[in-house]
Order: C-alpha cells, then sequence, then structure tokens
C-alpha cells in the first residue's frame, strides 16, 4: 500500500495515463502523412492506418475493464502499459505497412485499457464523496500532458515519423514502475463465467459499425459504409438481446433502463459530439479558408485548449462544495452552444482575436460537461460490474465521436461541393470541365497544393467560401444537439441520487 504522500500524487498520476490514451492518436496522425509515404500505403490501407487503433481501443475497452476487476486492477493496468510500449514500437520499427496496422491494433488494445484503468481507479484513491473534485483534477492533468505529448510527439514526427512514435513508450515505461509507488493494489472481485460469446458479439459489432461510420465521409451508401453499419447494428441487437437473457452476463445491459445511466450516455452525446464537430472542423477552417500554416494553427489551437484545463479545476472545485452534476451539465450546454454560435457567425474572421472569445467559451464548456459525464457513469457503475460499466464511458465516447465526425464531415463536404459546382455553374464554366475543377480543390485539400491553372484557382476561391457556410452550418447543428442534450439531461437528472459503489479493498 503506498504511502499517504505518494496517495496525493495517485490523482495526477492517473491524469497522465490518461494523458497517453488522449495523445496517442494525435501523435499518429501528425506522424501518418510521413508514415504512409515511407511505407508505400495505399488510400485503402491509410484510412485503415488512421482508424484501426480507435477500432480496436473501442471494441476492447469493455472486455479489459472485466480482466481488471477479475485479476486485480493495479496487474491489469502494467500489463496494458507493456502492451502498449510493445505497440507502439513495432510501429517505429515496421518494415511494412502489415506491421505497422499490426502494431497500431495492439497499441489501441492497450491504450483502451490504460484509460479505463486510470479512470476506475479514482475510486481506489479518493474517497466517494471527494470524486467531483478528484474528476477535476483528473481532467486538468489530461488537458496539460495531453498538451505537452502531443507538442513533444508532433516535435519528433517533424525529424522522422518513426521517433514519434518512440513517446508514448518511454512514457509508459516510467509510468510502469511509477504504478506499484502510487496506486495501491485492488483485490480481484469473483463475478462468475467469461461470457466469451457476448464480449466477442459485442467486440464485432463495435469494430463493424465504427468501420462503416468512417467510410460516411466518403460515400453515404456505398457497401463499405452500409454494409458494416448494418452488420454492426444487428450484431449489437443481438449482444443486447443475448445479454438481457444471460445469467453470467459480463455486462448488465439493464443498466441502460437506469435513469442516470441514461443520463450519462446523453452527457456522453454532449461531449464527444461537441468535440469532434468543433475541434477538427476549426483546424481545417483555419489551414483551408485563412490559409495558416501546421504551426500557427496548432499555437491557435491552445485558445480551446487552455480554458478547459482552467475549467476542469474550477468547476470539479464548485462540484465538490455542492453543484449538481445536472447543473454542471445545464452550464456546459450553454456553453457550448455560445461557443459555436459566435464560431459560426465569425466563420470568415481573419484575426485569431475575433475567434478567441468563443474558443474560450466552447474549450470551457466542453471539459465542464467532461465531469458530470465521469460522475455519472462513476456512480452508475455497480460493484458486481464496476470494470466494464467505467469502461464503457470510452466505448460510449468512440461512438459518439465517431457519429459527430463523420457527420460534420459529410455535412461539410456536400455543402462545399455543392456551392461550389453552383457557383461555377453560374459563372458559366460548362459542366465538362466541373469535376476537373473539383479535382483541383480535393488535391488542395488532401496535400495542400495549390491550383496552377485559373479554374483551378476561380475553384478553390469558391470552395474557400462554401466551406465557411459549411463550418457555419455545422456550428449551429452541434449548438442545437448540444444545448438540447443538456436540457434533455436537466429533466432526466432531477435526481441522481444512487447507490455508491465501493472500492475494490486495498491490499
Amino acid at each position: 500500500m503506498p504511502s499517504a504522500k505518494r496517495l496525493k500524487l495517485a490523482v495526477p498520476f492517473l491524469g497522465v495515463l490518461g494523458a497517453i490514451q488522449g495523445a496517442d492518436p494525435n501523435i499518429a496522425s501528425t506522424a501518418l502523412v510521413g508514415a504512409t509515404r515511407g511505407l508505400d500505403m495505399g488510400g485503402g490501407l491509410v484510412a485503415l492506418a488512421a482508424s484501426i487503433s480507435t477500432l480496436a481501443l473501442a471494441a476492447s475497452v469493455i472486455t479489459t475493464g472485466l480482466m481488471a476487476d477479475r485479476l486485480g486492477r493495479r496487474k491489469v493496468l502494467m500489463a496494458a502499459l507493456v502492451l502498449a510500449i510493445i505497440g507502439d514500437l513495432i510501429v517505429a520499427l515496421a518494415p511494412t505497412s502489415g506491421f505497422f496496422l499490426a502494431g497500431r491494433a495492439v497499441a489501441g488494445v492497450g491504450l483502451g485499457a490504460i484509460f479505463g484503468a486510470a479512470f476506475a481507479y479514482l475510486r481506489a484513491v479518493v474517497p466517494a464523496d471527494k470524486i467531483p473534485g478528484a474528476m477535476g483534477i483528473f481532467g486538468a492533468s489530461i488537458g496539460v500532458f495531453t498538451l505537452v505529448f502531443t507538442f513533444v510527439g508532433g516535435s519528433l514526427s517533424g525529424i522522422d515519423w518513426r521517433l514519434a512514435f518512440i513517446l508514448i513508450p518511454i512514457v509508459c515505461l516510467i509510468s510502469f514502475f511509477l504504478v506499484p509507488l502510487l496506486l495501491p493494489a485492488q483485490e480481484p472481485v469473483a463475478t462468475g463465467k467469461q461470457d466469451v460469446l457476448g464480449q466477442v458479439l459485442l467486440a464485432g459489432g463495435v469494430i463493424a459499425f465504427l468501420y462503416g461510420v468512417s467510410h460516411l465521409g466518403t460515400s453515404l451508401t456505398g457497401a463499405l459504409t452500409l454494409g458494416p453499419i448494418i452488420g454492426g447494428v444487428v450484431l449489437l441487437g443481438i449482444f443486447f438481446t443475448y445479454e438481457s437473457k444471460n445469467e453470467n452476463r459480463f455486462f448488465p445491459v439493464s443498466i441502460f433502463k437506469e435513469p442516470i445511466f441514461i443520463g450519462a450516455v446523453i452527457v456522453g452525446v454532449v461531449y464527444n459530439f461537441g468535440t469532434a464537430m468543433s475541434f477538427l472542423q476549426i483546424t481545417n477552417l483555419w489551414q483551408y479558408v485563412n490559409g495558416e500554416t501546421t504551426l500557427t494553427v496548432s499555437i491557435w489551437q491552445l485558445g480551446f485548449l487552455i480554458p478547459g484545463i482552467f475549467a476542469a479545476l474550477i468547476f470539479g472545485r464548485l462540484m465538490l462544495k455542492g453543484l449538481s452534476n445536472r447543473a454542471a451539465l445545464l452550464i456546459a450546454g450553454f456553453a457550448i452552444s455560445i461557443g459555436m454560435i459566435w464560431l459560426a457567425f465569425f466563420n470568415a474572421a481573419t484575426h485569431y482575436w475575433l475567434f478567441l472569445p468563443g474558443l474560450i467559451i466552447l474549450g470551457a464548456g466542453l471539459t465542464i460537461s467532461s465531469l458530470p459525464y465521469g460522475n455519472l457513469i462513476m456512480k452508475a457503475a455497480p460493484p458486481k460490474y464496476f470494470g466494464p460499466v467505467t469502461s464503457s464511458r470510452t466505448t460510449i465516447g468512440q461512438f459518439f465521436y465517431a457519429m459527430g465526425l463523420a457527420i460534420s464531415t459529410v455535412i461539410i463536404d456536400k455543402i462545399t461541393i455543392g456551392g461550389t459546382v453552383e457557383t461555377l455553374t453560374t459563372a458559366g464554366v460548362p459542366s465538362t470541365q466541373i469535376g476537373t475543377a473539383l479535382d483541383s480543390v480535393n488535391a488542395f485539400a488532401a496535400q495542400s497544393t495549390a491550383p496552377t491553372t485559373s479554374l483551378g484557382k476561380q475553384a478553390l476561391a469558391a470552395a474557400t467560401d462554401s466551406y465557411g457556410t459549411g463550418f457555419a452550418t455545422v456550428m449551429i447543428i452541434g449548438a442545437v444537439i448540444s444545448l438540447g442534450g443538456a436540457i434533455i439531461g436537466w429533466f432526466l437528472l432531477k435526481s441522481d441520487a444512487h447507490p455508491e459503489a465501493e472500492p475494490a479493498p486495498a491490499k
């Protein structure tokens, strides 16, 4: 058992572990351009390389939560750190694209288990009545270290893409030796059989659904979109039916009938939809419309990220003093919607200071929403299923994040293309040249290659105007979803009292 002095460092350390999972996809996306060139990946492989870690994480995290309950959370956490090290080292040394994909899949499983264990560990190191305050410190620590790790990893990728995948293994190795010093061991919880069929159904359904959603931006009706989505929905339907009748279930699907858990899911919609519909699209706006460099965009993002760190600490303290989950959710919903509407209104701004108020309000609102999200999941988790239910936060998050990203991308793409075609047609460009003009726009979006022909320049100018319209539309839709979700959650959580799950006793 760690000493009382060391236990005080436990919550910030858990935030560091959470930041490992948060920073890894950021680093990987930055390094992906170099990796695809170095390993000669084609278009289909690039898409798979970008998503395979997320698919593996979302499909396995509830199972690894179950393992943490049954084998001991500290043991599983340390094993997950080793798995993440192995996965990213395979990627760093990958001689072919096959090794790259395998390494990212292995790393995804490890990263999901790391975050799930870190989140669940809050209950073991903090008294139940102190969880809201700890959630604020946990969130702020994740924000700070995600920024640090992402910046260092991005800098390393500028030297060589392989170096970028060395950072997370180094952090995981250091964390491996700190875990037994800072975190108490927890007794395994014996909860019946493994329910292998239930786990397979859930993993298959999650992978299929998310894979299909990832192709929505390419085609709304293509076989790679509809096939996996329909297959995923069917598998998940079978999973819920099977688990509802299975006495040896590994996940209590009846929890989806409880108002407090439904409320948590709604908060998950507000947080993950809002994040997906704002962060990437704001970045794209600055790159494609404002023409800012990657370095400038990274600096501008701080106006969105840093307020969230302070908001986590402030609202964690307020919730510790009595601010309810439903009140925090309502405040977050209003803040997110105000921030998005501001950015929609100033989408054509050329000065950063006009974006900044919206960024600050939006970044703070999203972080505030993450606090009741975590609190409610933690409160809803019954002792017998503590690991799987707390880990479901990550799977739920991946579902809504992927859907928010896909929906916002499709809306912006459709409005951009439609507006560009309409502008060119009105200007008298023959229909036979429209395709060539759109190719120039796509080349600029994919490779930042500015068009050299007059038609290409005309198309890019039209696309820039239309992109701004698409961005504003997405922000308004996001504002409506966020505020609507917050209001629904406010009424649903009139009483969020729920029996507190007791922590597993420390050895």
